[in-house]
């Protein structure tokens, strides 16, 4: 049987999911210092999430009114949320300009069908996480990396020598953004932001901005969000999976702005494409009007999580005689600690499962160029977190006697 080239050869399971998975199959239990699946980490009291559930129960749930869009009262609230974080962004879409979808997954592959033929190329960054080969593999495109470089303390920067090589391809349709980037936590700087915006123009590029994280910021500056940009043809992504820790709602949109011309034709397009699929369910853009209510409460609650946490970290692994570092991380829900190398990753990975039970990503799962890292959740409950750090930091004493 022939099947499409577009994910490649199935690869069997990795070494260390292997171990991961007969480890649990013994009995013994894991700690994931990397869960960051905010369903699993007490984010939401079962009663407030009740509350939440209950605006899924309205009666207009029962009539069907296809929007390519999405429904229009959704598209307000949305624009209303953004209204209301002016301390975090400078502008609110209009919205007729927002596209409604089932995820930012779903919104990569409409922006995907838009801008690019067959065998055409994305910029991604690198670190990054590791899904846009699949997304674009399924589009029938390929990504091209440009690095983001760590210098400290001031924290990771993009290699714009590396960026502008990468735009110099003739096949490059777009440069994807995220905005703080997972898991380096960095959010795209002023500085930057005008000189990514100046290139794309010169080269005829799109811009995605991915900012689910962006209302997560830590040791951030003044981060720059693309919302409302009008010098080139920019799309900001944003959902409920990040803004209320709800990725069971499975809803996303996109904010479409630019020259007034290919903003126009860019609508137009993206609307055909949307109503292909109307993937968007009536009940979640029915409640989401009450469930955006909550989108900054949400954020306030989780901020004090993150900050402790990340405190924690550098409390157990930092320090002047510490052999591990904590990085720089202005925002999201990951750290990344940078270790020695006494071993590579996939050995130091495997011993801290067999030795402490302990489940860390490495490093070179977001394609990092060197060894050793791994990352920490940090919307882990603070005592998870901590016993983490702990074990962590023992097995390390011990591989360093």
């Amino acid at each position: 049987m022939k099947f499409s080239s577009r994910l490649g050869e199935a690869a069997p399971p990795n070494a260390l999911s292997r171990l991961k998975d007969s480890l649990l199959v013994s009995g013994k239990p894991i700690l994931d210092f990397s869960d960051s699946n905010p369903t699993r980490v007490g984010l939401r009291s079962r009663e407030s999430g009740q509350a939440l559930l209950s605006a899924l129960s309205s009666s207009e749930n029962l009539l069907y009114c296809p929007d390519p869009r999405g429904l229009p009262e959704a598209r307000e609230a949305v624009a209303g949320l953004y209204a209301r974080q002016g301390s975090l962004r400078s502008s609110a879409p209009d919205p007729s300009s927002l596209f409604l979808c089932a995820s930012t997954s779903e919104a990569y592959g409409l922006l995907f069908k838009l801008l690019c033929d067959p065998g055409d190329l994305v910029l991604v960054p690198k670190p990054g996480y590791p899904l846009f080969d699949y997304l674009a593999g399924l589009e029938g495109l390929g990504t091209m990396p440009y690095r983001l470089e760590y210098g400290h303390p001031g924290g990771w920067r993009i290699d714009m020598d590396s960026l502008e090589a990468g735009m110099a391809h003739p096949r490059v349709r777009a440069l994807v953004l995220i905005n703080p980037n997972n898991p380096t936590g960095s959010y795209v700087v002023s500085a930057e932001r005008e000189a990514l915006v100046a290139l794309c123009a010169r080269r005829g590029l799109a811009i995605i901005a991915d900012e689910v994280f962006y209302p997560f910021p830590l040791e951030a500056g003044a981060p720059s969000s693309f919302l409302g940009e009008d010098r080139v043809l920019t799309f900001v992504l944003d959902g409920l999976s990040k803004l209320l820790g709800m990725p069971q709602m499975k809803l996303g949109w996109i904010a479409a702005s630019g020259p007034k011309g290919d903003l126009a034709e860019a609508s137009s397009r993206l609307e055909i494409i949307a109503d292909t699929y109307l993937s968007a369910g009536s009940p979640v853009m029915n409640a989401l009007p009450r469930l955006l209510d909550e989108a900054e409460a949400f954020a306030l609650d989780l901020i004090p999580r993150l900050d402790a946490n990340l405190a924690s970290l550098r409390a157990v692994l930092g320090g002047g005689q510490s052999p591990h570092r904590v990085l720089r991380c202005d925002g999201g829900w990951s750290a990344i600690i940078e270790s020695p190398r006494i071993e590579t990753e996939e050995e130091l990975a495997s011993g801290l499962l067999r030795e402490e039970g302990l489940w860390s990503q490495p490093g070179y799962f977001f394609d990092m160029e060197r060894e050793a890292f791994f990352t920490a959740s940090l919307i882990l409950p603070p005592e998870r977190l901590q016993e983490g750090a702990r074990r962590y930091a023992e097995f390390f004493s011990r591989r360093l006697r």
